[in-house]
């Protein structure tokens, strides 16, 4: 645990930033906020694995705490629309589907003499953000991540007063900082958004919590294993993987658990517990509407895929989301839990109505953290395959071979696909989500494709994750 005292008195200023891409922009000012507004994502970090969604070790003790504050809600049953960074997150700034905002091709290598040019697509201007809507309404705004998904090039620096994308160097701790100064710096109220690297991949030792290594670990040779390929330390492994080159055996599988898990705990004891301790002892934490959550979850071997992007199980697309109220501020009829099916493009109208600014009709999500809860979920990967949530199914549709339909009430874990035994279940979802796309289809925004060189400092941290070759 870091001393508060240490994160109070750090200030930020052009000397410290350190590799940092800041984009600064005008405020605009429209009367006095009602509160602050931080938004807290974790990379890759799965739901299940929260003491506070029903996990049994320790993984997570200053969330759970968190979690238990008489202000807060834990809502058990929250979804993504995206399967990776850059879809997840569009979704959650524009409160629009995958398929609205077509935010959701790779980095890819594009031929060129002389020189590497990588393609990709990016967040239109014409795209009304989160961040946008929040300096219009007179907050100052500003967010720091560490995804090279994310660089202001992309378009995500769209209305933030400060955008700090930064390096590698110095991990989660130096974000907080960030937001530390800004909020110390900021007169009036302010709105941050705040992503970590949090659970990704690869697993390296220093990010393994040594006290729950020592409880929870058994015997494994993890040297050995690395030597045939084995090796969850590098981002090569998702290559090998997917490619059927390395399969992983039980104690493989059970080891690969063990680290995910050390790794969270981690995340929650060097960047959690410092936050809220510095947001509670400087003042800021009563009065902030304080939001934790996942851009999307971790495939650990639980259907032979390993990483994140190009599939839909829940352990990709279910993720945390623990919503603190400023206090005494929490909407009647809420309790400590919400069991009610909710999603990232919630979280846009659910906060523009919480700061009391007129409902946008072209969102496609609700007000679930008032109260107002959707029966269903939209989860897709672009151009060629969707997850739709519904009552206790989920459908994963255009597939090659064929609809998976599963029962996540008696099914959890996705293990019996019933859409031969329940075709007319099948038919209806597949129809639902036809007419849902189409009518959302008018409120779509077009995403450039743009070609543009890469630092190679990006380059190759994209290859030591494992989206690059």
């Amino acid at each position: 645990m870091v001393a508060m005292s240490c994160l109070a008195c750090h200030q930020s200023n052009d000397a410290d930033r350190g590799g940092a891409k800041v984009v600064s922009q005008g405020q605009a000012v429209a009367g006095t906020p009602p509160f602050n507004v931080l938004i807290l994502v974790l990379d890759a970090c799965r739901a299940d694995k929260f003491g506070c969604n029903g996990f049994e070790r320790p993984t997570t003790p200053n969330a759970d705490a968190f979690a238990k504050d008489p202000d807060a809600v834990v809502f058990r049953d929250h979804h993504v629309q995206g399967t990776w960074t850059k879809p997840s997150t569009a979704s959650l700034f524009t409160g629009l589907f995958v398929h609205q905002h077509g935010v959701f091709k790779g980095t890819e290598k594009v031929p060129a003499a002389g020189h590497e040019l990588y393609r990709t697509t990016v967040l239109p201007p014409e795209a009304d953000t989160l961040a946008e809507r929040f300096r219009a309404a007179g907050f100052t705004t500003f967010a720091a991540v560490r995804n090279e998904h994310l660089i202001p090039d992309y378009g995500f620096g769209q209305g933030f007063d400060e955008y700090q994308a930064l390096n590698y160097s110095g991990g989660d701790f130096q974000l907080i900082q960030k937001v530390v100064g800004f909020a110390e710096r900021t007169s009036g109220k302010w709105f941050a958004y705040l992503h970590l690297s949090g659970c990704h991949n690869p697993f390296d030792v220093d990010h393994r919590d040594p006290a729950y290594m020592q409880r929870y670990g058994f015997p494994y040779d993890e040297a050995g294993r690395q030597r045939v390929g084995v090796d969850f330390t590098h981002g090569e492994i998702n290559h090998t993987i997917r490619d059927g080159r390395v399969q992983l055996d039980d104690d493989d599988v059970r080891f690969l658990h063990l680290i995910y898990e050390a790794k969270l705990r981690t995340v929650d004891q060097r960047a959690i517990g410092p936050l809220l301790n510095w947001l509670r002892g400087n003042g800021h934490y009563d009065d902030s509407l304080i939001i934790l959550t996942a851009d999307h979850g971790e495939e650990l071997y639980d259907h032979h895929g390993y990483g994140h992007g190009p599939a839909l199980w829940e352990e990709v697309i279910h993720v945390p989301l623990i919503v603190k109220f400023p206090k005494g501020r929490k909407p009647h009829g809420l309790g400590q839990e919400v069991t009610a099916l909710t999603s990232a493009v919630d979280l846009l109208p659910s906060l523009l109505a919480l700061i009391g600014r007129p409902p946008v009709d072209r969102l496609s999500g609700v007000t679930s953290l008032e109260g107002t809860f959707a029966d269903y979920s939209l989860a897709e990967l672009g151009g060629w395959g969707w997850a739709l949530l519904q009552g206790n199914y989920k459908l994963f549709g255009e597939r090659r071979d064929g609809p998976l339909l599963f029962d996540l009430h008696e099914d959890p874990h996705e293990q019996h696909n019933l859409a031969a035994a329940e075709p007319d279940r099948v038919a209806s979802m597949q129809g639902f989500v036809g007419k849902l796309r189409q009518a959302s289809s008018k409120s779509a925004t077009t995403a450039p494709v743009v070609e543009k060189e890469l630092p190679p400092e990006v380059i190759e941290r994209l290859r030591s994750l494992g989206y690059l070759r």
